[in-house]
């Protein structure tokens, strides 16, 4: 069974550019964990921008969680880009997916349920390039 994930992007250190694709490429090949994430290759994940409150991509985790020197994220899984909104101000909020944005207020991912994780595909296909 696929797992399905909202993971965080964009929190503590501030929020993420409202036109993200341009500033951060890497998003859709690397993203990376405080903590060994319980994330499988095939499991997809849900990007959320947690200032913005907003859904913008859907990735699939392509390798297993490996560990690396980075003091504020250790684990970095790979990522292959399924639907994507390049600019924040399109990308729909979390709440179109079901999910209370305080659902995230200290978490750098939550599993999602099926219905949300559908959810969320539905709305970033409505908006994605």
């Amino acid at each position: 069974m696929r797992g399905h994930w909202l993971k965080a992007i964009g929190h503590a250190r501030g929020p993420l550019a409202e036109d993200w694709l341009e500033a951060r490429p890497e998003l859709l090949r690397r993203t990376g964990f405080p903590r060994r994430p319980r994330i499988e290759p095939g499991d997809r994940l849900v990007y959320y921008a947690s200032v913005w409150r907003r859904v913008f991509a859907v990735v699939e985790a392509i390798e297993p969680p490996e560990p690396r020197e980075h003091p504020r994220w250790p684990w970095t899984i790979a990522v292959e880009p399924l639907l994507v909104v390049p600019v924040l101000d399109a990308a729909p909020p979390v709440e179109a997916i079901g999910v209370a944005a305080r659902s995230m207020s200290q978490q750098s991912h939550i599993r999602l349920r099926p219905e949300h994780y559908e959810r969320a595909v539905a709305a970033l296909a409505s908006v994605a390039s």
